[in-house]
């Protein structure tokens, strides 16, 4: 937790989420379904921060004591949706916060998300900036399908870094994750069907593309149809299709795994 401070004291604990601050500033330029997915996809790993200047704390040096009182702020919009406050640092809360001195939470990316999906109408990231982006609560539903919680660990493991290759793969075997179908058009423009989304390495290596959430699939190709599967059936469809290997999120940061982790027997893939 964190507080605003007398000038020339450093906060005890500064969140500065530039990855999620890159996104807004793209946000800030073009606002397309694209771009809200980036944003979105960003937010499910590091951190953000809540305002709860508001809450009543009896010792505001050691707080969160029985008989405290937790006040996580947040607004209403022109339709009357209350939507969870989240900021990407310090300055940017203080800028926008109304109190004399403001009391910030520091909490996961996908803990804040998850309280704005469940505790709210949904959430608006860095208020009263040029960026200031909202996403309701059926949105973020679709960008983090069928299984919100594989879809932050899968994120943070691919950003944070430090999980080794076969931990990665065995979390991937018990995660929820998707494939992208790419539509076809004719020359009138008209959808004839779909294709399976594949990447090009550049060595010219053929991979089936693996996503860790629709957000992941949907801020590479924003116009595809987002299909919940297993590591399983892709690792089967890559080998059926003669592919080397798969990447998952391609948008990045990205992981490649060759077919060669896999053994591939009759309907089963084991990652060796």
């Amino acid at each position: 937790m964190t507080s605003s401070q007398p000038s020339g004291t450093q906060p005890s604990n500064i969140v500065q989420n530039t990855r999620v601050q890159e996104a807004l500033e793209a946000w800030s330029t073009q606002k397309d379904p694209q771009t809200h997915s980036d944003v979105l996809r960003r937010a499910a790993s590091g951190k953000l921060l809540l305002d709860i200047s508001s809450s009543e704390f009896a010792d505001p040096a050691n707080p969160m004591q029985e008989g405290d009182k937790l006040a996580v702020t947040s607004v209403s919009d022109g339709e009357g949706k209350d939507l969870l406050l989240a900021f990407t640092e310090n300055p940017r809360l203080e800028a926008f916060s109304p109190a004399e001195k403001t009391t910030s939470l520091a909490q996961p990316g996908a803990a804040a998300l998850k309280q704005a999906m469940e505790n709210h109408d949904g959430i608006v990231i860095d208020a009263g900036t040029p960026g200031a982006f909202v996403a309701y609560s059926d949105e973020l539903g679709r960008a983090f399908g069928d299984s919100p919680a594989d879809a932050a660990q899968l994120a943070s493991a691919l950003v944070d870094g430090g999980v080794q290759l076969d931990a990665f793969v065995r979390m991937l075997k018990d995660a929820v994750v998707y494939v992208g179908g790419l539509p076809v058009t004719d020359e009138a423009g008209e959808v004839t069907g779909y294709t399976v989304a594949t990447a090009t390495h550049p060595d010219g290596r053929q991979l089936h593309a693996l996503f860790t959430s629709p957000a992941e699939l949907w801020a590479w190709k924003s116009d595809a149809i987002a299909q919940p599967t297993t590591l399983d059936r892709i690792v089967a469809s890559a080998a059926e299709d003669g592919m080397q290997g798969l990447v998952v999120n391609p948008v990045g940061p990205a992981a490649e795994l060759s077919l060669d982790w896999f053994e591939v027997t009759g309907d089963d893939q084991t990652a060796k």
